[in-house]
């Protein structure tokens, strides 16, 4: 009772431990993962708030940007840059008043100047810059074409102090080579504009920077403490990355990281956040979680002893059972339990398999040695003898694949066990089992011992009848084991002679294989070398021609492999014939390498084989000769024209156009490439994009978002992205120099 009672304990606290174990582990896998999601959200909200700050330090410089292009088109500007004249004059008034205006409404805004040709023509500062910053300044307006607006730059005031500025300028150079008429300048106090760029509401503990790349703080929000840890900024800087996280730790808590870096303007948006905060939902999560495994272990601990007691109560019969099979119920009184029983177990496990292999030894002897015609082989037939005792038997496994033009005789498979009986009659006895139509075993063993006499004899035998059926047209094919005089054995040398006839179908003109000649085959894959020839055949349409006697090398190589290396090798033949051909037609037809090695390996003789393999060649070339013809056509000049005409059209698409040309849109990528040495999406951009060149030039009526409804973008936003990407500059931009241009 206190073994049984040991044993129910096992059961209970197994149960109960991997259940408390698998709980634990998915509430680790669980908190973790949710973890994992609630950084991943704040990370994601840190970037929000990062890009929209970026987004509206764009808009700031496009006003500012705005405003350098209107005062150097004000036409009063611009002659006091060509003419350099700095008298008090009406025209000198007009132009300190759009200046100065600009300045009182833009607090951001500090200082204007207008260069001339060889000097400043107009100074208007706020905050004075030194002499030496401003010869600097008009150094690099004369030298700086329009797409380097903004810039950052490092300067003194007139005072000394050294002061970071972000100065916008327009003038006239939009190449290296273009001549310089002047530029209108104006720097932004970067100090003033963070009040009008970071918004912080109260209580809120993430602080925001903008930092240059060298990991210098331009612009930081208002919020008190400790500034921000110069290494933190210069690891930001130093990313490759254009958008991230990580978590920092400096001399004092652990700070999550966000940043998002504008390669327009060079600059990093950096946002910082106490890494508690960041999982401060978490604690909530983690008492949610503890108070859920704990119910979930007591459940399991309840379920486990419900589950225990169900297995205990077949224990007592199980062991009953046990006992009266094994006849030792001594050792399971006196045994430990489940040990004593698993050696019980073991003991009837090896009895069972001694049992069934004298049943199927003694069906194998039944089914091979049992005579044609016999009334009842599984009955109490007594068995048959082989031979003399201790004399050798081979078994010969017989198969017609062809009928022969041997005269009138009715069936011939029962020929040629007449003509082995006849040609064994005075060395063995033979005797016959006819499975099925078509073919036969053969047990041959010899009269008395030594009867078969020399090897070279006993072989030429059958060579010589397998040759009778060979020169009468018929396809007879044998297959010899090797001799043995071990009865045990004869099942082996069965399935020694049946692997025989895998064999024959890579051997031209031979129908008779020995097992002992299979023994010295190579085992080896056959190498790639052997089927190129045959590839190179049917990818090249100038040796189509060549495709029988490649095949019949291939064969005459395959033969010196053993059967399975040669089926794998014919297989893989078939199967990159069908992936030469689908690749080149843009399909994909071809069935799969394990049907054709089911294939080839029902196929039993040379030429069927060998019609099969032609036959496979042929297929994959009229399939390759057809895609040829198609793509004489010239698909990928049909593709390109079909572009140019539609260019416009929002819903041209690559899959849309492959299904027009009914061919795949992979394939037809490769095609348009090709063409126009261009993928197809930057195809139809670069279309799109010299169109509204012209329209921006030729019809200064239309706005931008009409000029790029009307060459297929479904976006303004995105037709300027392509745009200025292409050109370097914006459509408005572009039509502003045009129109500059065309006045001078």
């Amino acid at each position: 009772m206190g073994k049984r009672k040991k044993l129910y304990t096992r059961f209970f606290m197994s149960l109960t431990l991997i259940s408390v174990c698998c709980i634990l582990v998915l509430a680790m896998v669980i908190f973790y993962w949710y973890r994992n999601i609630s950084i991943d959200n704040v990370d994601k909200a840190n970037q929000n708030v990062l890009l929209n700050t970026e987004t509206v330090f764009t808009n700031y410089k496009e006003i500012v940007q705005n405003y350098t292009m209107d005062f150097y088109a004000n036409p009063n500007i611009s002659a006091l840059m060509r003419s350099g004249e700095t008298d008090w004059s009406d025209q000198l008034y007009s132009v300190l008043s759009q200046i100065r205006g600009a300045l009182v409404v833009n607090q951001y805004l500090e200082n204007a100047y207008i260069f001339g040709e060889k000097e400043p023509s107009v100074i208007y500062e706020n905050m004075p810059l030194s002499p030496e910053a401003k010869l600097e300044l008009a150094r690099r307006m004369r030298s700086s074409r329009i797409i380097e607006s903004p810039f950052v730059w490092q300067t003194t005031q007139n005072n000394g102090t050294p002061v970071t500025l972000l100065t916008v300028f327009y003038n006239d150079r939009a190449f290296a080579d273009s001549e310089y008429y002047g530029a209108v300048a104006l720097t932004v106090n970067l100090a003033k504009l963070q009040n009008n760029l970071f918004t912080q509401k109260e209580g809120g503990t993430t602080r925001y920077a903008v930092i240059d790349q060298n990991g210098e703080i331009l612009m930081h929000s208002t919020l008190s403490g400790s500034t921000l840890h110069p290494e933190m900024l210069k690891q930001v800087a130093a990313s490759t990355s254009g958008s991230g996280s990580f978590v920092y730790k400096g001399n004092g808590d652990k700070q999550l990281i966000t940043y998002v870096y504008s390669a327009q303007d060079k600059l990093w948006f950096v946002s910082e956040m106490y890494y508690k905060d960041s999982i401060r939902e978490l604690a909530n999560a983690r008492n949610l979680m503890i108070g859920l495994c704990l119910a979930l272990i007591l459940a399991a601990a309840v379920t486990a002893n419900l589950i225990s007691r169900q297995i205990y109560k077949p224990i007592g019969r199980l062991f009953g059972s046990i006992a009266n099979i094994s006849g030792n119920e001594e050792a399971l009184k006196a045994g430990s339990d489940l040990d004593t029983v698993n050696l019980e177990l073991e003991s009837i496990g090896v009895k069972l398999a001694q049992l069934k292999k004298e049943s199927d030894g003694s069906a194998l002897m039944r089914w091979l040695l049992s005579p044609r015609g016999a009334a009842d082989p599984s009955g109490g037939l007594p068995m048959m003898g082989i031979g003399a005792t201790e004399g050798a038997y081979c078994v010969c496994v017989l198969a017609v694949l062809e009928p022969g033009q041997t005269g009138n005789a009715p069936e011939p498979v029962q020929e040629v066990i007449h003509r082995i009986q006849t040609a064994f009659s005075e060395l063995a006895e033979v005797q016959i089992f006819r499975p099925h139509q078509g073919s036969a075993v053969l047990i041959l063993s010899e009269l008395y011992s030594g009867s078969f006499g020399d090897y070279a004899h006993y072989r030429s035998t059958w060579e010589e009848l397998a040759a009778i059926y060979l020169k009468s047209g018929g396809r007879c094919a044998f297959g010899i084991s090797g001799l043995e005089s071990d009865l045990g054995l004869l099942k082996s040398k069965y399935a020694e002679a049946a692997d025989c006839m895998q064999y024959l179908k890579f051997h031209a003109q031979q129908n008779i294989i020995f097992a002992d000649d299979t023994v010295h085959l190579n085992s080896s894959p056959v190498p790639d070398s052997a089927l190129e020839p045959v590839l190179q055949a049917v990818k090249q349409p100038e040796l189509a021609s060549h495709i029988p006697q490649a095949v019949e090398r291939l064969l005459a190589v395959a033969c010196s492999y053993r059967a399975e290396s040669a089926t794998v090798a014919v297989s893989r033949l078939a199967f990159e014939l069908n992936r030469t051909a689908d690749l080149s037609s843009g399909g994909n037809r071809h069935s799969g390498f394990l049907d054709d090695y089911q294939q080839v390996w029902r196929i039993q003789s040379y030429d069927k084989l060998r019609e099969w393999i032609e036959h496979s060649c042929s297929a994959a070339v009229g399939r390759i000769a057809s895609m040829s013809a198609v793509q004489t056509r010239s698909i990928a000049a049909e593709a390109a024209a079909y572009i140019r005409e539609h260019y416009n059209d929002p819903a041209l698409s690559l899959n849309a156009l492959a299904e027009k040309l009914s061919v795949s849109p992979a394939y037809l990528s490769r095609l348009i490439a090709e063409e126009v040495d261009s993928s197809f999406p930057d195809f139809v951009n670069q279309l799109r994009l010299e169109q509204a060149e012209l329209l921006l030039v030729t019809d200064l009526t239309l706005d931008i978002r009409e000029i790029a409804r009307r060459v297929g973008y479904n976006s303004s936003t995105y037709f300027t992205t392509q745009f200025k990407k292409r050109y370097g500059v914006t459509p408005s931009k572009w039509r502003m120099n045009h129109i500059l241009q065309s006045q001078e």
